[in-house]
């Protein structure tokens, strides 16, 4: 069949399966939202838990999202769910799931466009279907960035609060107030948790999972701590928040260190791809000696894996973990 006819055909696909998925997603969007908040009232166990078994219940083969979170299984469907839920997104996991298998499609249609080369249609593929994750991780980097570098004064908030002789609780409502987004909307959602009869404990530890942030999972550590063995709420924070300050000063000048090694680590990774594929798309005949035959077929992928292996070098040595 013609390319051109294969790619009309997918296109057409795709235009289908995301009109059923928007019209789905807009009928029965306000009774997922009665569905969330009846789940926070009524369960005390994790937001995050209840979400995924609540997208295992719902399988049906009319419900394309729902199917494709049946087949992958609900561990990788919680990953992502987590993923989501860390870079402040609104979409479900199977929603996500679906919008990759889309990106992967029209990778097909573009590299049929491109050539009639199924590596090269393979590799379109594959870069589409991560494409949606990368754009999550980058967003979630920069919340987790922003949360990090606000936790210190809103820590200060806290403890300042707790010497004026409010409540904790009261003091993160203040904090709530008192800053900005994102913290102010994790600290808004705790507040809100609790006032439907979640126990602050269970907020705060949600709040972890969402913030993903080590830093958060010390003030975390510190509050269970002291609720179990006792102690000036106000003096732990302080410390804690002190903590804090020195971590993300000792982080930033490592990020600073290791900048030339990680800039070292882009170039390595990708450049011999983007070489690659010009010279296949430029002049297709001039590697066929590496794709048609045996030892040069042998030799890409012997090329390939040590590059995997500089690449996850580089990355080792200039991720330094505090």
């Amino acid at each position: 069949m013609d390319s051109g006819i294969l790619a009309v055909v997918f296109l057409a696909f795709t235009t289908v399966v995301l009109l059923f998925l928007g019209a789905q997603k807009l009928f029965t969007q306000k009774k997922e939202r009665l569905q969330e908040r009846v789940a926070v009232v009524a369960a005390k166990e994790d937001t995050l838990a209840t979400a995924a078994r609540a997208e295992k219940q719902q399988v049906s083969w009319l419900n394309v999202a729902a199917t494709v979170s049946w087949l992958v299984g609900p561990d990788f469907m919680r990953r992502q769910t987590e993923l989501l839920a860390s870079a402040n997104l609104a979409w479900r996991a199977s929603e996500f799931l679906t919008m990759r298998l889309t990106f992967a499609a029209i990778g097909v249609v573009l590299g049929l466009m491109l050539t009639e080369r199924v590596i090269v249609i393979v590799l379109v593929a594959v870069a589409a279907f991560w494409l949606p994750v990368l754009y999550v991780g980058k967003r979630k980097a920069k919340r987790q960035s922003d949360f990090d570098m606000q936790l210190p004064d809103a820590l200060q908030l806290i403890v300042n609060s707790l010497r004026a002789g409010f409540s904790f609780n009261k003091a993160m409502e203040v904090a709530a107030q008192a800053t900005t987004p994102p913290i102010s909307s994790d600290f808004a959602s705790v507040q809100r948790e609790v006032s439907l009869g979640m126990a602050i404990e269970d907020a705060l530890q949600a709040m972890a999972r969402r913030a993903q942030s080590p830093e958060f999972d010390i003030v975390v550590s510190a509050y269970l701590i002291q609720r179990e063995v006792g102690g000036n709420l106000a003096v732990i924070m302080e410390k804690v928040a002190e903590t804090v300050r020195q971590r993300l000063r000792m982080r930033g000048e490592l990020r600073v260190l290791t900048a030339q090694g990680r800039i070292s680590g882009y170039v390595v990774g990708l450049l011999p791809i983007a070489v690659f594929g010009i010279v296949i798309v430029a002049a297709p005949d001039y590697l066929d000696p590496l794709i048609k035959t045996t030892m040069g077929r042998s030799c890409l992928i012997f090329a390939v894996f040590w590059q995997a292996v500089g690449v996850f070098m580089i990355r080792g040595i200039t991720n330094i973990k505090l």
